[in-house]
């Protein structure tokens, strides 16, 4: 609290904290006794590998985050695991794990893979709007090739190391002299920029010549205008289409059936009224090939401050849309069975559930959807008796299995360890039961092959029916109160439990 008022303290916390539903109040409690505002308050979370992604993890997380007190991931890599936490958790800030960092020496041609990966994380988190500290920074080079690419935050001991609280706050009220020295840099290299000019530059030979696709219309947005009066070389090589096929003719001939209609509005809007416009945005080619772009459009201006023109400068992003794409499809799916997981089978469940909600639920025809949770039999003496490596063998076939054998509008998904879950939209409760016996009897009758020879199983499901007030939390928890049913009547079985909103009963 006696610090300058723009410092942040950041206190590591455990995986096992935030899973504790009571923490946020803990830190609610410290905060008050400290008088500490929340902003100057940031959670480095540590050990991200184990990290539950749950409920309870979710809404502790949510519940910091909204109190204002900064959430970060401590040890950044490019897991798909931690990336998943990106899409779920509110995350304000990563720190880059120094292991990039430490592959950034002077030459830098000896470790451009870390350097890549560094500045697509720069990025990655410039576009979430996500702050990106790199932490282990030592050497001046590092710094430079981590400013080049806009890292916004850096901690290392380049700057300082562990010190007494007296000589902390010293340092606090000093600017570093590296970083003064950086700044008498910086304004040396303006002085040739101020300097007049002898000769124009040649804006044609950098707009021919440049990677980015420039593109030039008239300022009419009505149809049939915009209409295009320039294109540069890197338009042509992308689109297919000539110069001559491009001038005169509206960049609507670069628009298709997957172009998004509220992007397209978004534009139009900002320059209708002016401004600039930035998306990013799907377009196709001469010979339908779609692309992605990173598109800007400014208006150009005469001396009395009409617009004339509309200048588009394009960058071709389909290989990053692909693989973010990828990295989103990664992170929702098991890394053994390669079927959606937890997170992704929940996230599906909710919109199954709300949608329902929306449809409405006659009280004379309840129809789903309805929950089967499955739980493999007698599983954890598989692993101990032939080994860790059957277990998972047995898992891939049981995911397999249970794929082959549900209907293509049910939503298959591990749960974690040996229980899986199947999702079946608009079906009503009774239904619900003879599929999960469907799926019962064609796990029973299946040997799945795996490194100690074939191995046989059963399972115990239970069925549960969603109602009106019903959560996906309060769906599950009855679908697996009645699994236990089953397991505890002999298991390979079906037990099916009704919801507390109607006078049925739990039926075999």
């Amino acid at each position: 609290m006696h610090w300058p008022k723009e410092v942040r303290l950041a206190v590591n916390v455990s995986p096992l904290q935030i899973a504790d539903i009571a923490f946020p109040a803990v830190v609610g409690a410290a905060l008050a006794a400290a008088g500490l505002s929340p902003s100057r308050l940031e959670l480095e979370v540590t050990e991200t590998r184990v990290m539950p992604d749950d409920p309870v993890t979710q809404a502790v997380l949510r519940a910091i985050g909204e109190s204002g007190v900064g959430i970060v991931l401590d040890d950044f890599d490019i897991g798909y695991s931690t990336l998943g936490y990106l899409l779920n958790f509110p995350i304000s800030k990563i720190k880059i794990d120094r292991t990039f960092i430490d592959k950034i020496p002077q030459d830098e041609h000896r470790h451009e893979a870390a350097i890549t990966i560094v500045r697509s994380l720069i990025g990655l988190c410039k576009d979430l709007r996500i702050i990106c500290l790199a932490e282990g920074v030592e050497t001046e080079e590092q710094l430079a090739t981590l400013m080049q690419a806009n890292c916004t935050e850096i901690q290392g001991y380049l700057f300082g190391r562990p010190q007494p609280l007296a000589e902390t706050l010293a340092s606090l009220r000093n600017i570093p002299d590296l970083l003064r020295r950086m700044k008498v840099s910086s304004g040396n290299s303006m002085g040739a920029a101020q300097q007049p000019q002898s000769q124009a530059i040649p804006f044609l030979q950098i707009a021919e010549t440049a990677n980015d696709i420039i593109l030039v219309t008239t300022p009419d947005l009505d149809p049939p205008g915009p209409l295009i009066t320039y294109v540069n070389p890197a338009f042509t090589r992308l689109t297919g289409y000539t110069v001559a096929e491009a001038i005169g003719r509206s960049p609507r001939i670069l628009q298709g059936p997957g172009t998004n209609r509220a992007t397209l509005d978004n534009i139009l809007a900002s320059l209708r009224s002016g401004r600039p416009a930035h998306q990013k945005i799907l377009n196709f080619g001469k010979s339908g090939a779609p692309y992605w772009l990173d598109m800007h459009i400014v208006p150009l201006r005469d001396a009395q401050g009409t617009i004339t023109h509309f200048a588009a400068i394009e960058r071709d992003v389909t290989l990053d849309k692909r693989r973010l794409d990828e990295l989103e499809y990664l992170a929702d799916r098991d890394t053994l069975t390669g079927i959606p997981n937890r997170r992704a089978f929940l996230r599906a469940m909710k919109s199954v559930c709300d949608a329902a909600d929306a449809r409405g639920h006659p009280a004379s025809k309840l129809k789903g959807p309805c929950l089967a949770f499955i739980d493999i039999d007698h599983f954890k003496r598989i692993n101990d008796e032939r080994g860790h490596a059957v277990g998972d063998a047995v898992l891939c076939g049981m995911a397999d299995c249970l794929a082959e054998n549900v209907r293509r509008v049910d939503i298959l998904g591990r749960l974690g360890g040996e229980e899986f879950a199947v999702c079946m939209p608009a079906v009503a409760l009774q239904d619900a039961k003879a599929l999960a016996q469907r799926l019962r009897c064609a796990v029973a009758g299946a040997a799945f092959d795996t490194p100690g020879g074939p191995v046989n199983i059963t399972v115990s499901l239970g069925v549960a029916c969603y109602s009106p007030g019903d959560t996906v939390a309060t769906l599950l928890e009855r679908a697996d109160a009645a699994m236990y049913v089953a397991k505890r009547n002999g298991r390979n079985c079906v037990r099916v439990e009704a919801s507390k909103s109607d006078d049925r009963v739990l039926t075999v």
